[in-house]
């Protein structure tokens, strides 16, 4: 209900735009089917309805996509660098990043085993712990991790693309990394079980 305006105006842009009709895109581990006539994205392989936020979010990377392309930049930037990230970043930060932090600060070496074997992540440079997962296709998250001492508390930041920006609106990209950011959690749960 919450996102019934902004999936209708997703589906009429989607419409405007005369993209195929049925799309199948990738958002981390998951595939989803988007059928624009019957105004519907599903989780494959179930075809289960995905959830209205994750619908949202598809069809407007499709759609910022279709408009203005994707071109990595080579600059990578942080939610607070976006348009408006600022005011929204203490939010963000409370959401998604802290949780990383404080259930990781013991163990980031679970972290990255998440990352790697759940997200099909890889290591890079940065940081004590830096690894990049694909968001969508050719779209790269980086996410850094610092570990505690005795001075500071573990800390995390989750990186894109500057060009991501560009299609994506700072709300999307905070969706977007959110939800990164609740699987991995998710995947901790699940691997301590």
């Amino acid at each position: 209900m919450g996102y019934d305006i902004a999936l209708g105006m997703a589906w009429e842009e989607l419409e405007r735009l005369g993209l195929p009709s049925s799309n199948s895109i990738s958002l981390f581990q998951d595939r989803y089917e988007i059928k624009q006539a019957e105004r519907e994205v599903l989780l494959l392989p179930g075809r289960r309805q995905a959830i209205e936020m994750v619908s949202v979010l598809l069809l407007h990377y499709l759609i910022g996509r279709s408009k203005k392309g994707y071109e990595p930049a080579g600059e990578w930037i942080s939610i607070k660098e976006t348009y408006g990230g600022k005011l929204f970043c203490s939010n963000f930060s409370r959401r998604a990043i802290r949780p990383l932090a404080e259930r990781f600060s013991q163990s980031p070496e679970e972290l990255v085993k998440i990352l790697l074997e759940d997200f099909a992540g890889r290591m890079v440079e940065g940081a004590d712990v830096a690894v990049e997962v694909e968001a969508f296709p050719g779209v790269i998250v980086r996410i850094l991790f610092w570990r505690s001492d005795e001075d500071l508390p573990a800390d995390a930041t989750m990186l894109f693309d500057r060009a991501l920006a560009q299609i994506l609106t700072m709300e999307d990209l905070t969706v977007l990394l959110t939800i990164l950011a609740d699987d991995v959690l998710e995947g901790s749960e699940q691997s301590s079980q």
